[in-house]
């Protein structure tokens, strides 16, 4: 029998490796951090790191590629997982965050990039940004990110979903306030519709349910509402993991966990990122995900955005001190908004409402426009257009009007859903290579 030669061994547990999200590239720091101190942390996180680094994924080119941090200083790490599926052969690099650590601040800026992303990868040329870790493994995905950021990444970490539930489940679950309803059987562990379903509203979400709601993508906008969520949920987490209180479960907790990931970061490193991490609350977490525009097969990135984004990260500043008030500078909250299906497409006008309402717009009301006459998405205006185009923006497409008196509608935007409708399933579920 011939051997596998090491590459094709490399990519054979790839494709057989699952990983998934935002709270879990951290969850196993938070849980090192109830660990305090001393020889049993050290023994810890020592068994730990030993199982991490013994992972697959770690080859010596991903060691030649990330840049030495200095002791003390701020450091990015490049958080990469991906999620397989039943039925499913390839994973699929679903989750791409940049996590910026200020050991002095105690704080954490994480910044998540659209898998589907338009990059220029390193002897590739164009493609999705999701292709790089694929084609070249996480030393060609550190330097894709690297390229396209515009940083140095110091260190990498790669997460294999399975751990997570169980991560939830013995924090006693994660309370979260869903802000819509979740029904969808492809993002949970297995297919009885009380693991998929979770209806709207702050809860305590278990493993099982914590896992369908970082994991869904079935939204108008598909990746940006998943994207939000992890960063929601990691949030709650960053609280409420600071209040586990049974230590005596974190030791074999941490090794299975570690069984999940691959690192090249040492006990020192991982030790220096639990004492960044200690007793930090979500008030000390910083997220935002770089916008951009869905354009058949790519996200084409808000290029404004993504330097306001990464700028604010590298300098320690907020996001909000930067992207909010130069590119959102209107308030959703005080923006009244009707949605008209102007398609008569079944559903078009409550996909809209759902993808506004999440993003803190007031929804007037949802219902038919006079006629089914609308190619194309229109928001209508009558006083701010600042508003509309900030509307517009959330949207997989939309034109902006003014009204002139031509619409009749009492709130300060009019959303009209048109026949371009149909091209948001794509968004809903685009090609992930």
């Amino acid at each position: 029998m011939i051997e596998p030669s090491p590459r094709m061994r490399l990519q054979q547990e790839r494709r057989k490796r699952a990983a998934k999200s935002t709270a879990m590239a951290l969850g196993l720091v938070v849980l090192v951090l109830v660990l305090g101190g001393g020889v049993w942390a050290y023994a810890t996180l020592h068994g730990a790191q030993q199982t991490m680094n013994e992972q697959p994924e770690i080859d010596e080119r991903l060691a030649e590629v990330l840049t030495p941090r200095e002791p003390e200083q701020p450091f990015n790490v490049l958080l990469l997982g991906s999620d397989i599926r039943p039925g499913e052969t390839d994973a699929r690099a679903d989750t791409i965050i940049v996590a910026r650590i200020d050991p002095e601040q105690k704080k954490v800026w994480m910044l998540s990039i659209p898998r589907d992303t338009r990059v220029e990868i390193p002897g590739y040329g164009e493609a999705k940004i999701n292709a790089a870790n694929f084609q070249g493994g996480p030393a060609l995905a550190v330097e894709t990110v690297e390229e396209f950021l515009g940083i140095d990444i110091n260190h990498y970490i790669g997460i294999n979903f399975r751990g997570f539930q169980r991560v939830v489940d013995t924090l006693g679950g994660v309370w979260v306030d869903v802000d819509v309803e979740i029904d969808d059987p492809k993002a949970a562990s297995h297919g009885s519709r009380g693991a998929y379903h979770i209806d709207p509203g702050y809860q305590l979400l278990d493993g099982e349910h914590a896992l369908t709601f970082v994991r869904s993508r079935n939204f108008p906008d598909a990746d940006f509402t998943r994207m939000r969520h992890q960063q929601q949920f990691f949030k709650a987490l960053a609280d409420q993991a600071t209040k586990f209180t049974n230590v005596f479960k974190v030791p074999a907790l941490v090794k299975d966990i570690s069984q999940q990931m691959s690192t090249d970061m040492s006990v020192g490193d991982l030790a220096d990122l639990a004492l960044a991490l200690r007793e930090m609350g979500s008030d000390k977490l910083e997220t935002a995900t770089i916008a951009g525009e869905w354009r058949s097969p790519y996200v084409w990135t808000d290029e404004a955005q993504m330097r306001f984004l990464v700028d604010a990260m590298m300098a320690g500043r907020s996001f909000e001190d930067t992207a909010t008030t130069e590119a959102s500078s209107v308030d959703p909250s005080t923006v009244s908004v009707t949605v008209r299906n102007g398609a008569g497409i079944e559903g078009c006008a409550k996909a809209a409402g759902d993808i506004l309402q999440g993003q803190g717009y007031n929804i007037a009301g949802v219902g038919n426009a006079n006629q089914f006459v609308y190619d194309r998405t229109l928001v209508v205006y009558k006083d701010s257009l600042e508003a509309a185009e900030q509307v517009a923006a959330e949207l997989p497409t939309g034109d902006v009007v003014e009204s002139r008196g031509m619409y009749e509608f009492s709130t300060d935007i009019l959303v009209v859903v048109g026949k371009d409708y149909s091209t948001w399933a794509s968004v809903q579920q685009p090609p992930t290579q």
